[in-house]
């Protein structure tokens, strides 16, 4: 599955996509003072240790707008320590960047999901629409340095 091409821009593969995003979220963390260690198996989130030295976990995703992203609830427990970051490819220079607290799932609204899947061949899962009419309600998760170190203290 490749990116849609722009204009001077060569098409990206999803293994491309998925670096790229790994890297911006590495990047802005470090950028606020954050250590962080990428995960050493695929599925596994990043540990991340803040300029305060608090030691948090981080899922990343990397998708296009109109797309939905999930954790399966087997590894993603919402819990104070625990954050998903989610890179929205979109029509700019750079992606934007979602950070959020996974007790956003605790009582999960939309676009916000949480799935039990009973009787389903999917496993329970927590997720979010990035369908276009959803961003507005993903603003507040949206990366910007004040949000990031209110999030990362």
């Amino acid at each position: 599955m490749t990116a849609t091409k722009k204009p001077g821009q060569k098409a990206l593969g999803r293994g491309e996509l998925v670096s790229r995003g790994r890297t911006l979220v590495t990047t802005r963390l470090e950028r606020v003072g954050c250590t962080v260690k990428p995960p050493t198996k695929r599925g596994e989130p990043f540990s991340v240790r803040t300029p305060s030295a608090q030691a948090l976990e981080m899922y990343v995703s990397t998708q296009r707008v109109g797309g939905y992203v999930f954790w399966p609830k087997r590894r993603f427990t919402p819990a104070i320590n625990l954050l998903a970051a989610v890179v929205l490819l979109v029509d700019a220079p750079e992606p934007d960047l979602y950070l959020i607290p996974s007790t956003e799932w605790l009582d999960a609204k939309p676009p916000f999901t949480d799935r039990d899947n009973i009787g389903k061949r999917s496993e329970p899962e927590y997720g979010i629409s990035v369908a276009r009419s959803s961003l507005p309600a993903l603003e507040p998760f949206l990366w910007t340095e004040s949000a990031a170190n209110r999030i990362l203290r």
